[in-house]
């Protein structure tokens, strides 16, 4: 993860606050500690991908053609294949980095799984992932982010659609206090 430090900074702020989420959202949902200890592992790694490709693509604010977007679908799959050789990491763990970004309702990638078919810590790594995206990404790229709670509410709607239900119903159990903890800089 160094090189993506080096080449994406807020990339891998983004994957530290992740993991750090991941392990609040373990407790609420029982997990047992080898499947918390993959969901953080892997919550940590989910978007290495990013840095096998050019920084541009990652620009919030850049005017992306349609083939730099379907190269920047390549970095779940791309991330996964990258760290396949570390067995130390374990299936779970590749699961998570190649399938994060797959919805519930089969609308997501690489693979258009759907439901239970999506592997189950990708799926809790899913709701963290896009939750630190609306609350941080806007402020890393100079805009203003958005409230916890408007986050939040964006999480439930996306229930049984892009995201597990039950998962969504242990995230809001996590209170908006500790939540706000992960927020770089607070909305006035």
């Amino acid at each position: 993860m160094e090189f993506l430090s080096r080449k994406h900074p807020a990339m891998y702020r983004h994957c530290v606050r992740v993991a750090i989420l991941a392990d609040k959202l373990a407790d609420e949902l029982a997990l047992d500690d080898a499947s918390k200890r993959a969901l953080i592992i892997g919550s940590f790694l989910h978007d290495v991908g990013v840095g096998l490709f050019p920084s541009e693509l990652w620009i919030p604010q850049a005017k992306l053609t349609s083939e730099q977007l379907n190269i920047r679908l390549l970095h779940a799959q791309a991330g996964a294949d990258l760290m396949r050789s570390h067995s130390e990491l374990g299936p779970e763990v590749l699961e998570i980095i190649r399938h994060h970004h797959e919805h519930y309702d089969g609308s997501g990638y690489p693979d258009g799984l759907a439901g239970e078919k999506i592997p189950y810590l990708a799926r809790v790594c899913a709701v963290l992932d896009d939750f630190d995206r609306l609350v941080n990404d806007s402020f890393e790229s100079g805009g203003q982010p958005c409230r916890v709670a408007q986050a939040r509410e964006g999480i439930r709607e996306g229930a049984g659609t892009r995201y597990d239900e039950a998962i969504v119903e242990a995230f809001m159990d996590i209170p908006v206090s500790v939540l706000q903890l992960y927020v770089l800089s607070p909305p006035v």
